[in-house]
């Protein structure tokens, strides 16, 4: 009898585990359905309109549905949300398919139709029709078949991340700037689901903790004055953090086992510290678990002369750590002491980027060194000869054989990337205040940062956290832009650097003069810059960016992807600016 009443003990408990998990796809559907639905209604409606205001709150009642869901439409079907919601900019396919040009569709080609001086009614309609057939399509075929408490929080945390990163800052409405009312409903759809879902917490006033949180930021974002004065620092440390530990909180409480790692940690507090990021997360697929002994190594080889082909450069000839690891030169040095094509840049931060060099043609840090080992102008070497050197040093060897079956070409150059990737410290006053474990910014710390993300546009190339152009929340992806950077410092007919960046990569005649967007952390100690070196100075780089790029200073490109209007930064935010990038100054270089 009590073994019959223990297995339907277990029964019951087994039925109830399957009911909450059905219960949640089943609310998961019905949310995300209906939302969509009523986006399309929106859309449906703006291909109906003519005049403005009406087509603006047609378009405003769309928008507001796809951020409710935007977490769940970006975890479950990325391709549908980029269809919906690209930026206006063409796709391009490259390689063998470089001809091939995708055009953008969605709300952000029909912002710029719909506030352009004049507006552009059938555009906007020829939109719309693109987009009922993708939610038609979305509807009728992408089924959520499976849906656990654990991609509920992965899509909760993604959408925290995607608010702090791209949200506030506009990225994804660059020119209505809607920004801070459309976050207000991303927040909410994040708390309609944990509602719909309360079942899932054990300790209920966590959800009422969730509640209070969610209120607390919408308000803020509601409160706000105009997009330019939003005081993102605050909403960031005093909102985004806190829901980050009620999310690592809530981890607890819903027992949740996650399946695999992911690019930021399950247990981080915050976006700015140095225990936010998955080290291993970003490393090669094959490589070794992160570890301080192969740093130690890998740092002996950066500075190692005898694995260049003439023993006369090692990585640190262009990579100084003095120098915040780079050279301080307008162009690197070559192994016979000439001019290189191009500036080195800073690799503090280099392993938290998806794609390598200045135009991205490699995938990693290990192919970006062998590449480097190669180059005729570099260490004009190949990989055997460098082993022969590592294998003449006992130390090296030893060391080595602890950690991988054998000393070949991808053992020295995994733990040469090892090294790069202990270069993420997270270190600097910004990262220490916006945490709250140092002492606070000044207002014009603050200030610059607030611009940074607001009005100078900065942040939607330059990401927070890493303030790069690696994008978040995902981070598998390292964006290029086309500044048109001029070959020499000239404010009014200048002409386009000869350097034709990615495109001498690609052949896509749209990535021509595309480069990566580099990290702006510890810039004070980089300069010169761009990628030809030709600013020598903050003032000069944001004077460029400020004009429109290099449409402010003569230069014609179809394809500039920088904004091409004014900034009209005033004197005092250009000063407050550059406050706040010398913030980001990590405490080792100080």
């Amino acid at each position: 009898m009590k073994n019959l009443l223990i297995l339907l003990i277990g029964c019951n408990l087994l039925l109830s585990c399957q009911s909450k998990k059905q219960d949640l796809k089943t609310n998961i559907e019905t949310y995300y359905y209906s939302n969509l639905r009523d986006c399309r209604v929106s859309i449906e409606k703006m291909s109906t309109l003519s005049q403005k205001d009406s087509l603006i709150i047609a378009f405003d009642e769309g928008r507001q549905s796809l951020k409710k869901i935007e977490g769940i439409m970006c975890f479950y079907s990325f391709r549908t949300y980029k269809m919906l919601n690209s930026p206006n900019l063409p796709e391009v396919e490259e390689f063998d398919n470089a001809d091939k040009t995708l055009q953008a569709t969605g709300f952000q080609v029909i912002e710029e139709l719909l506030f352009a001086d004049e507006i552009d009614v059938k555009g906007i309609h020829e939109q719309c029709k693109q987009m009922i057939m993708t939610i038609d399509l979305e509807l009728g075929n992408n089924k959520i078949t499976v849906f656990q408490p654990y991609h509920l929080l992965w899509s909760i945390r993604d959408e925290l991340i995607r608010i702090t990163s791209l949200g506030i800052s506009g990225f994804d409405s660059p020119v209505y700037l809607n920004s801070l009312e459309e976050s207000v409903y991303a927040l909410q759809g994040i708390q309609d689901l944990l509602d719909q879902n309360q079942f899932l917490f054990q300790d209920q006033i966590i959800l009422e903790r969730w509640n209070e949180e969610l209120d607390n930021a919408k308000q803020t974002l509601k409160k706000s004055p105009s997009f330019d004065r939003f005081d993102r620092y605050y909403f960031i440390k005093n909102h985004i953090h806190h829901l980050m530990g009620l999310w690592v909180t809530t981890t607890n409480d819903w027992e949740v086992e996650f399946p695999f790692d992911q690019k930021v940690n399950y247990d981080a507090l915050s976006l700015f510290h140095p225990q936010t990021f998955n080290t291993n997360s970003f490393m090669s697929r094959n490589s070794v678990k992160y570890n301080e002994q192969l740093v130690n190594l890998g740092q002996q080889l950066f500075h190692d002369k005898s694995l260049s082909g003439n023993n006369k450069m090692s990585c640190a000839t262009c990579h100084d750590p003095q120098k915040a690891f780079t050279d301080g030169r307008k162009l690197s040095i070559t192994n016979k002491g000439k001019d290189n094509k191009r500036n080195a840049p800073t690799l503090m931060y280099a392993g938290l980027q998806a794609s390598q060099f200045y135009d991205a043609r490699q995938s990693n840090l290990e192919t970006q060194i062998k590449a480097v080992v190669d180059n005729k102008d570099e260490f004009d070497h190949h990989m055997n000869g460098v082993i022969e050197a590592i294998q003449k040093n006992d130390v090296y060897v030893k060391e080595l054989q602890k950690y991988y079956k054998k000393v070949d070409s991808y053992a020295v150059r995994n733990s040469l990337a090892m090294f790069i990737h202990s270069l993420s410290p997270f270190q600097s006053k910004f990262d220490k205040a916006i945490s709250n474990i140092g002492e606070d910014l000044s207002e014009e710390e603050v200030e610059g940062f607030n611009l940074f993300m607001g009005k100078a546009k900065c942040g939607t190339c330059h990401f927070a956290p890493i303030f790069n152009g690696t994008v978040p929340p995902h981070y598998t992806h390292s964006e290029l832009e086309v500044l048109g950077v001029p070959r020499e410092v000239r404010w009014k007919g200048a002409m386009i650097d000869q350097d034709q960046g990615r495109y001498d990569v690609s052949k896509a005649k749209e990535k021509m003069f595309a480069f990566k967007t580099p990290t702006v952390r510890n810039i004070t100690l980089t300069a010169p810059y761009m990628h030809n070196g030709v600013y020598n100075t903050l003032d000069e780089v944001i004077q460029f960016y400020n004009g429109g790029g290099g449409h402010g200073i003569g230069i014609s490109l179809e394809n500039q992807t920088l904004p091409t209007d004014s900034l009209q930064l005033t004197t005092t935010e250009i000063e407050n600016l550059k406050l706040f990038l010398g913030s980001l100054t990590d405490s080792n270089f100080m």
